[in-house]
């Protein structure tokens, strides 16, 4: 292991719905939601049916502050994501401040967020066997022998700084644009557990959705976006559909989708299908990963699933239209 660990790189904690994977990749997509304040939740498990589970789960919590300016906001929030993979259950604990400001100008809408992140890694060397632990005269591994690995301690600490923006503009009467941009690891912090440097590497990420009001029941929302970081990197394309449902009960829309994740120099990865649905102030989403790609000789196309529940307490009305947390 101690050959091979300065070829590692850590990568980003990722998610399947927009919902989610939107506010991780870029914290001005934290304010996308009309009210006053917003708590958000999204839990997924992958890769069981292969080993061991990776599991991720985030709670985000953002609170609108208005001005005397009908068109300045500003906006604070706390992010705090807890992620465990694999047999050595390597731990992410991540605390993230969140602070930003939108202002409207004319028909457009910009938005600006800082993202101060603080990071605890560890891992359990229990259960792990290294090369030089093979014992011969048993013809298998024996934990009693000496690992031959330097590690400076189980556990290590950083902290981190990511920027993202927002333009969210109205096309015409029916059709209008969000887009957004990210940089991640700013500050490229080291993250190893040996006594060499790992840093992280610096990421960057796009976004664009376009929003058509098809007619009063229906919205089409086409969707892309990129993600690079140290040459490795993921597109997420589709397209999510909304109905209005609020004439024929409680429930006021349901919001269909299908994106496909791939990348510009590999295969395709995952076919990912999932729903959202609002119900008064909440919106609960579900959606599953089906593996694509060459892992879906081991895993049978098996992927993850992935859970969000989100709570928006209403406040003052915005004059202009902005796209709601239900639509969103």
């Amino acid at each position: 292991m101690s050959g091979f660990y300065q070829l590692l790189h850590s990568q980003d904690v990722h998610f399947s719905q927009r919902l989610a994977g939107d506010k991780q990749r870029n914290p001005a997509f934290t304010n996308q939601f009309e009210g006053s304040w917003q708590a958000f939740t999204v839990y997924r498990q992958q890769w069981q049916s292969i080993g061991v589970p990776f599991t991720t789960s985030s709670i985000f919590a953002t609170k609108r502050f208005y001005t005397d300016l009908p068109a300045l906001q500003f906006y604070g929030g706390l992010v705090l994501t807890n992620d465990q993979s694999g047999d050595a259950k390597l731990t992410a604990n991540q605390f993230q401040l969140n602070l930003g400001a939108s202002i409207e100008l004319e028909e457009n809408t910009f938005t600006f967020f800082v993202s101060n992140s603080f990071t605890i890694k560890s891992f359990n060397q229990n259960g792990l066997t290294f090369p030089s632990q093979y014992d011969r005269s048993i013809g298998g591994f024996n934990e009693n022998l000496s690992s031959g690995e330097s590690f400076q301690g189980e556990s290590t600490s950083y902290f981190d700084l990511s920027v993202g923006g927002l333009l969210e503009r109205e096309l015409n009467e029916r059709w209008s644009l969000t887009t957004g941009a990210s940089a991640l690891h700013l500050l490229q912090p080291n993250e190893s557990f040996f006594d060499g440097g790992n840093q992280r590497s610096l990421g960057y990420g796009v976004q664009a959705e376009l929003e058509y009001d098809f007619t009063d029941f229906l919205n089409l929302f086409p969707y892309v976006s990129f993600y690079r970081s140290n040459g490795a990197s993921e597109t997420l394309i589709g397209s999510s559909v909304l109905f209005n449902t609020a004439v024929f009960g409680p429930i006021e829309n349901i919001k269909p989708f299908l994106y496909l994740r791939t990348g510009i120099d590999r295969l395709s990865d995952a076919i990912i299908l999932g729903s959202n649905a609002t119900i008064g102030n909440f919106q609960v989403g579900a959606s599953y990963d089906f593996n694509i790609s060459e892992l879906e000789i081991a895993s049978n196309y098996q992927g993850g699933f992935e859970l969000t529940l989100s709570y928006t307490g209403k406040g003052p009305q915005h004059k202009k239209r902005r796209i709601p947390c239900e639509r969103y």
